[in-house]
This record gives C-alpha cells, sequence and structure tokens, in this order.
C-alpha cells in the first residue's frame, strides 16, 4: 500500500511538472508570437509613414501626425495573426500581409478623420483633429487621400476574394455613418434595432474582414476563414459596446470628455437601452435637445446610468465576447488561436 500510495503521488507530481512545462512552453510561445506581431506592426508603421509622405506638405505632415498618434492597431494586429494562424497551419502563403496590414490601417485611420468632421471632434488621441487645425475641406480631402492609397494595394490581392470584401466593407461603413447623421438627436430614428445595425457597419465588418482577409491571404480555405470573419464581428460589435462606455465615463488616454455623443445627438446602447425600455419624457426631451448645457448632460448621463444602461451594455459586452470566442471551435487549438482569446479576454477586463 505505501509503495502504490507513494508511486501514485510521484507520478501526480510528475504530471504536475509536466503540465507546467507545457503551461510553461504555450506562455513562451505566446510571447514569441506577440514579439513576432510587434515587429510587423513597426514595419507596418514605417510602410505606412512613407507612402503617407509621397502627398508632402501640410497634408503629408497631418496624416504622418494623426498615424504617429497612436491608436490600437487592432486591425492590421487581427490582419497578421489570423495570417500566421493560416500559413502555420498548411505551410503556404499565398500573399504578403504588410500590404493588407497597411490597407487596413488606412481605411480606419481615414474613417476616424471623417468621423471627426462630422462630430465636430476637437481631439483624438489627445492630439488635436485636422478639421479644428486646417479646415472641413482640408481634413475630408486628407482623409479620400488615404483610402485613395489604400487602394493602390488592391492589384497584389486580385483573384482571392479579398478585394471584394475590403469593397463592400467601404461601401457599409459609410452607409453606417448616413445611419447615423440621418437620426441625430431623434430617439424615433435611433433604435436599439438600428443601432445593432449601424455599429456592425461601421466597426465590426471592418474587423472581421481583417481577420478573414488576413486568413486568405495566408492560404486557408474559405469556410474556415468564415469562423475568424464571425469572430472579428463578434469582437467588434463588443469593441463598439466598450468604446460606446467611454462616453459615460471616460479613459484619459482616450482625450474625450463625457458626455459628447449625447451632446451632439448619439445615442449608443447605455442610452437606447433605457430610454425604448421605459422612456422618461422629460428626459427624452432633453437628449433631443441640440444645445444643452453641462449640467443637462451630467443629468442625463446620470440617469442613464442609475437606470440599468452601463450594467445592461456590460452585459452584452460580455456575451458578444462570448461569442466571438465560440467562433473558433473548430479551429486547430494553435498559439495564434490563444492569442485571439486573450485580446477577447483583455476587452472584458478593460471595461467589466
Amino acid at each position: 500500500m505505501t509503495t502504490a500510495y507513494a508511486y501514485e503521488e510521484k507520478r501526480n507530481v510528475s504530471f504536475s511538472r509536466m503540465a507546467g512545462k507545457i503551461k510553461l512552453s504555450q506562455k513562451k510561445d505566446q510571447a514569441f508570437l506577440y514579439e513576432r506581431l510587434q515587429a510587423e506592426i513597426q514595419k507596418m508603421e514605417q510602410m505606412l509613414l512613407s507612402a503617407c509622405g509621397e502627398s508632402g506638405g501640410l497634408a503629408g505632415e497631418c496624416i504622418r501626425r494623426i498615424i504617429a498618434s497612436g491608436g490600437k492597431r487592432l486591425r492590421p494586429s487581427l490582419a497578421w495573426v489570423c495570417y500566421s494562424m493560416a500559413s502555420g497551419g498548411n505551410g503556404r502563403k499565398t500573399a504578403e500581409i504588410l500590404p493588407l496590414m497597411c490597407m487596413l490601417e488606412m481605411m480606419h485611420t481615414a474613417s476616424l478623420i471623417h468621423d471627426d468632421v462630422v462630430d465636430d471632434a476637437g481631439e483624438r488621441r489627445n492630439v488635436p483633429t485636422i478639421h479644428t487645425q486646417h479646415g472641413t475641406r482640408f481634413a475630408v480631402q486628407c482623409g479620400d487621400y488615404l483610402l485613395a492609397k489604400a487602394m493602390e494595394y488592391l492589384h497584389i490581392y486580385r483573384g482571392m476574394g479579398i478585394n471584394e470584401v475590403l469593397s463592400d466593407t467601404s461601401r457599409q461603413m459609410c452607409l453606417g455613418e448616413f445611419r447615423q447623421m440621418a437620426g441625430l438627436y431623434s430617439l424615433k430614428e435611433q433604435t436599439p434595432e438600428s443601432y445593432e445595425i449601424q455599429i456592425r457597419q461601421k466597426t465590426a465588418y471592418l474587423l472581421g474582414a481583417s481577420c478573414y482577409c488576413g486568413a486568405l491571404a495566408g492560404g486557408m480555405e474559405k469556410e474556415q476563414a468564415e469562423k475568424l470573419r464571425w469572430f472579428g464581428e463578434s469582437l467588434g460589435r463588443a469593441f463598439q459596446l466598450e468604446d460606446d462606455l467611454l462616453d459615460f465615463a471616460p479613459d484619459a488616454k482616450s482625450g474625450k470628455p463625457a458626455g459628447q455623443d449625447i451632446k451632439n445627438g448619439i445615442f449608443t446602447m447605455p442610452a437606447l437601452y433605457v430610454m425604448h425600455k421605459d422612456t422618461n419624457r422629460e428626459i427624452a426631451c432633453l437628449l433631443e435637445k441640440r444645445e444643452k448645457t453641462e449640467e443637462e448632460i451630467t443629468r442625463i448621463l446620470n440617469y442613464i446610468e442609475r437606470n440599468g444602461g452601463i450594467r445592461y451594455t456590460k452585459e452584452q459586452i460580455r456575451l458578444c465576447s462570448r461569442k466571438a470566442i465560440d467562433s473558433l471551435d473548430g479551429l486547430p487549438d494553435t498559439v495564434e488561436k490563444k492569442v485571439l482569446c486573450e485580446m477577447v479576454q483583455k476587452l472584458i477586463e478593460r471595461r467589466t
């Protein structure tokens, strides 16, 4: 009995050590993947700055300043991780990845420049927006220039299905912006249902396209790549909901004061959930006012929080995050898959 017990105890210790080594090895693999990703992001940033510098003059200076101000680089990061998953899994790479990463970041940055004009935002990442310094027309032209530069890379991916996806995604992003502009200051036009469509068009589709196109560039079959597309779209929806919360409890890094969406007539999930669940006419009138005092904005924000708007939005973030992870079922258990799951987890931990 003693011998058997000692053997069992020794075996358990051995298994424990083995499991610890496996976990340690996995962590090292993930750390190495992050290092490779960081190196590729740095290459992409240099490529971006070089490409934007070709415009010369004030336009090039402004665009480079916006790019250099930072950002999460989430879209090109997702594209690269999915590309790495695809090319590592089947041993072949059908196209380069850096041009695709540049395209995605250019499309995103162009949309931010245009959004800042529409929202009349004073700052982006604590840097003065282009239109506040040089006017609306100039800012719109800078955004258009970035989109034109992005299109220069399309020929690299001809025949892969990537061009069609990015073209449709660009169209959807514009439709999402039109939808938002058409419903400003109106609780009748802005509903939870219309908001869901809008955030998919403005945010989720581009994240989904980043994952899908990265996987296709790496040689993954379309059926498998669709799982990554669904992952990106679910993550994109969670990401936008998380961003909406900044209007109620702003992050110092965002450079965005509380209540700016409310002030500009943009009603996001926290407000829409509360107001369409049980409309308070007095608060509804304040929301739809085109000129609001700081006191009125604070009153609106407090009302929405007291009535569960923040709590409900956090629940939706968790739900979307779970859908994102579930979308990866059926894909090989690679280090890239673990990194994608980790990205989702970090998003949840940030705000919830």
